[in-house]
């Protein structure tokens, strides 16, 4: 990128941070000594939002680059909010040289050029120019993955990790109610009536441990028309998908499930754990609920904090005449890393990037946060005493040729936001097929209107 247009990038953040209302006090102070930096390394700074078991576990990995060459140096900074003050970093002329992101951040940065092309470093940075690391291979990640960092037919991100939702559930619970713990619920027809057995209510009728919830964590309302085979987007018209039969029954399910355990009363009972996730007093942790959907991630703090824990996993329940066992459905999401135009380092950084692809590099970090592998091929031993013992489940739903990935569009963050209001209506009783019209059209218009700043700039991904 010339001077120049280095310059009217910089400008278009600004002008849009500032529309946004987002200041420059906003991003954190960088460290600039070489405090316990070996002589002779170049620093790469790196931005990461984890923090506590995740953060522990990332830090060995790049402990592990740090060691294993003496050319680089990785710095990793903890970082909130990490999006909008990353933004503002590249903005100002100063960002880090890799920052961890989300995968639905992808279309953003390669729309406004906010980041570099793996291609491009590829290119300009390998063949003795940089490190000499090599091209990734694109070919040994999993279909599914790859789709999640790329966009306009280039590659902006590596993946850091990989994840998707099944249904966690309670053996011990299943065995004391008189179900099969080796047969957890196929359809979701079978999840109402293993949740309805489950529930227990106290003297007063109110749900004392749930069977199933679907606001049991309240993270995902956009993730339910996966059971019921919806899509939320067409990637091809780029068009938002609310109002389809699938989708309609999707949301009529929901509904159909707050009449049946009381609208308010499971309301109430998932709002009491909204500061409990990840703890003691998690509700499947705590044995309050059931059967939950979550991500492998869980695994860790079942481990740390209800190791005796006995629990299974399987593929989130379809709709009757979906179900496939050779085709779980599910919905990928990830975390990414990506390189910053601007930052001072890109050839270091794409090394320590295209190095985090490897898969010593993935299968490490996939066992230390409790995930599945986002590769096509993982080692023999990689699932063999593997700290999640469903890691296998989470892997066959990346691995299928069912499984939808996170809508790619930089309006995905607003759109989610809609479905969030739209869900609790829902749930109280609105009508699902206006409720969900009304969404499809204001998400549609957020798509529009990306769809012409992408046309403004010149297409996905633009040029330099």
């Amino acid at each position: 990128m010339s001077a120049g247009a280095a310059e009217v990038t910089r400008r278009a953040f600004l002008g849009a941070l500032a529309a946004a209302g987002v200041g420059y006090a906003a991003w954190p102070r960088k460290p600039r000594g070489r405090e316990g930096v070996p002589a002779g390394r170049v620093v790469i700074e790196y931005w990461e939002k984890w923090t506590g078991i995740e953060g522990e576990a990332l830090q060995a990995v790049v402990d592990r680059f740090n060691a294993m060459q003496d050319r680089i140096w990785v710095r990793r900074t903890a970082v909130s909010e990490i999006l909008s003050k990353a933004l503002v970093a590249i903005g100002g002329g100063d960002p880090p040289d890799v920052v961890g992101l989300f995968s639905f951040s992808v279309p953003q940065f390669a729309e406004t050029r906010a980041a570099w092309p793996m291609e491009e470093l590829e290119a300009d940075f390998d063949g003795g120019k940089g490190v000499g690391v090599g091209a990734i291979d694109r070919g040994a990640y999993a279909p599914a993955v790859l789709r999640l960092l790329s966009h306009g037919g280039k590659q902006w991100a590596g993946v850091s990790s990989m994840y998707n939702l099944a249904l966690y559930y309670n053996r011990a619970m299943f065995r004391a109610k008189g179900l099969d713990p080796d047969r957890p619920p196929r359809t979701v027809g079978e999840l109402d009536e293993m949740a309805a057995r489950l529930e227990e209510r106290g003297p007063d009728g109110r749900v004392r441990v749930a069977g199933f919830s679907p606001r049991l964590p309240e993270w995902w309302p956009y993730f339910w028309p996966v059971m019921f085979g919806g899509r939320l987007y067409d990637a091809e018209g780029d068009r938002a998908v609310l109002t389809d039969e699938a989708t309609v029954a999707a949301y009529s399910w929901v509904q159909a499930t707050a009449r049946r355990v009381g609208v308010e009363d499971g309301r109430d009972f998932a709002a009491s754990f909204s500061r409990s996730f990840h703890s003691p007093q998690d509700p499947f942790i705590s044995g309050k609920a059931a059967m939950i959907v979550q991500g492998p991630w869980i695994a860790n703090f079942i481990a740390r904090y209800s190791p005796g824990l006995d629990y299974g996993a399987a593929p989130v329940p379809v709709a009757e005449g979906l179900y496939d066992p050779d085709q779980p459905r599910g919905m990928l999401e990830a975390d990414v890393l990506m390189v910053p135009r601007g930052c001072r380092h890109p050839a270091e950084a794409y090394a320590f990037v295209r190095w985090m692809q490897s898969r010593e590099a993935q299968e490490d970090l996939a066992r230390r946060h409790g995930k599945g592998s986002p590769l096509r091929e993982v080692s023999p031993g990689f699932r063999a005493g593997h700290p999640n013992r469903v890691v296998a489940v989470h892997d066959a739903i990346t691995a299928s040729p069912a499984v939808l990935v996170l809508p790619q569009t930089r309006a995905w963050q607003a759109y989610a936001d809609l479905m969030n209001g739209m869900f609790d209506a829902v749930w109280r009783g609105a009508d699902v097929r206006r409720a969900l019209g009304d969404v499809e059209r204001r998400a549609q218009g957020l798509l529009d209107q990306a769809a012409r700043l992408r046309a403004k700039r010149g297409g996905a991904g633009g040029g330099a």
